[in-house]
């Protein structure tokens, strides 16, 4: 399965009360498996570097810098959407690039 819809820019548009996300959150995937995590901290781009590889309908991301590997369940939504699922809490993210 193809996942080149991936690739891109993507901004959050809500998340559920549970997850830790920031607004502002930004998420950049890159073709060579890099996912550059965008974070506004005080006015700054703070940028965390990851590295992720889907295998079906599982995003699974690492961080190198501090080994801390997470799995979520994504689906390509209507509009251009991504949809992560945390086993119940979810993030909604939209195309920005």
């Amino acid at each position: 399965m193809s996942t080149d819809w991936l690739l891109g820019i993507w901004r959050l548009v809500r998340a559920d009360e549970p997850l830790d996300f920031a607004p502002g959150v930004r998420m950049e995937f890159r073709p060579d498996g890099v996912l550059y995590y965008h974070v506004d901290v005080g006015g700054t781009d703070r940028v965390i570097e990851l590295v992720y590889r889907v295998n079906g309908d599982l995003l699974h991301t690492d961080n190198p810098a501090a080994p801390h590997t997470m799995t979520v369940r994504m689906t390509h939504g209507e509009g251009d959407s991504l949809l992560f699922d945390f086993g119940g809490p979810c993030a909604l993210l939209v195309r920005e690039v």
